[in-house]
C-alpha cells in the first residue's frame, strides 16, 4: 500500500485522507485545551458563513514542502521501509496545521530548525503509526465486513458522484481494493489503542479544571480582541469527558510507541 493513515486517537487522521478533493473533513483534539478553542470556533462559525469564509481568506498562503533532501525510504521499521511518498503526505499535512496558526515558515525559519524540527515530527509519526500496524497484526485482530462497508460509504457520502469519489482515490494514489485493506487495518489499530486504554478513568477533578481552562481561554480571546466577553454557553462536561479520555488514550498510544521502538529496528534517515 502507498499510504499508511490510520484512525486513532493518537494520530488524529482519519480516512478522509482522501476527501481533501472532494468534503470537509474533521480533526480530533490532541487535548481538553485544544478542544475548547475548537468549541468556541465552532460556535463563532455558526454565527454567519460569510463570518467563516472571511476568517479562512485571511490564513497565511501554505509553503510549498522542501523535499529535496528528503530520501526515497524515510525510515525502516523491523523491516518494513517508510517512503518518501508517504512522508510528503505526513510532512504537507504538518506545514497546513503549521499555516492554520498563524505560522510562516519561510519568513520565521531563517536558520532552518523549524522545517528540520517538523520533518523530524512528521518521519516520526510515520514511525509510530507503522509500529502501531504492525503490534495490531502480530495481535490478530478481526474486522467486522458490515464495520467496513459503512466507514467506506460514509466516505462516499462527501462525494457528488461515484465518479468523483473513484477520481479522488485514484488521486491519493489508491484502488478500492487497497483503500478497503486500509479501513479494515485502521479498525485493527483501533482496537489495539482501545485494549491498550481500556482502564483508563477521567476524575470528576479533571473535568472541572478542563471546564474552567476552557473559561478562561473563552475570557482571554475576547479580551484580546478588545471586545466584551459574549455570553458562551457552559462548556458541556460530557464532551470534555470524553476529549480527556481521547487525550489519555494518546498518551497511552505514544507510550506502547516509545515500547515498541525500543525493543524494535528502527531507523530513520533524515
Amino acid at each position: 500500500m502507498s499510504k499508511k493513515w490510520i484512525l486513532t486517537a493518537f494520530t488524529a487522521v482519519s480516512l478522509s485522507v482522501i476527501t481533501a478533493c472532494g468534503g470537509e473533513s474533521e480533526e480530533e483534539a490532541g487535548s481538553a485545551d485544544e478542544s475548547g478553542q475548537e468549541a468556541q470556533q465552532e460556535e463563532q462559525a455558526s454565527e454567519g458563513e460569510e463570518a467563516a469564509q472571511s476568517e479562512q481568506a485571511e490564513q497565511p498562503e501554505q509553503p510549498e514542502p522542501n523535499l529535496d533532501d528528503v530520501p526515497d525510504v524515510v525510515a525502516d521499521v523491523n523491516g518494513e521501509e517508510v517512503t518518501k511518498d508517504e512522508f510528503e503526505v505526513a510532512y504537507t499535512s504538518a506545514l497546513s496545521m503549521y499555516s492554520m496558526q498563524g505560522m510562516n515558515l519561510e519568513e520565521q525559519d531563517e536558520n532552518g530548525e523549524m522545517e528540520a524540527e517538523l520533518k523530524q515530527a512528521a518521519a516520526d509519526q510515520l514511525v509510530g503509526q507503522e509500529l502501531l500496524i504492525q503490534e495490531a497484526d502480530e495481535r490478530e485482530y478481526s474486522t467486522d465486513e458490515q464495520e467496513v462497508d459503512d466507514l467506506i460509504a460514509e466516505q462516499k457520502e462527501q462525494f457528488e458522484s461515484d465518479d468523483q469519489y473513484q477520481q479522488a482515490l485514484e488521486d491519493q494514489g489508491y484502488t478500492e481494493d487497497e483503500f478497503r485493506a486500509e479501513v479494515e487495518q485502521s479498525i485493527k489499530v483501533e482496537q489495539l489503542i482501545e485494549e491498550e486504554s481500556q482502564d483508563l478513568e477521567v476524575s470528576e477533578e479533571e473535568i472541572d479544571e478542563a471546564v474552567a481552562q476552557t473559561e478562561e481561554q473563552q475570557a482571554a480571546m475576547a479580551e484580546q480582541s478588545g471586545e466584551e466577553a459574549p455570553e458562551m454557553p457552559e462548556p458541556d462536561r460530557e464532551q470534555i469527558e470524553e476529549q480527556l479520555i481521547s487525550q489519555k488514550q494518546a498518551e497511552s498510544a505514544q507510550e506502547l510507541i516509545d515500547e515498541l521502538r525500543e525493543d524494535g529496528d528502527v531507523t530513520v534517515h533524515i
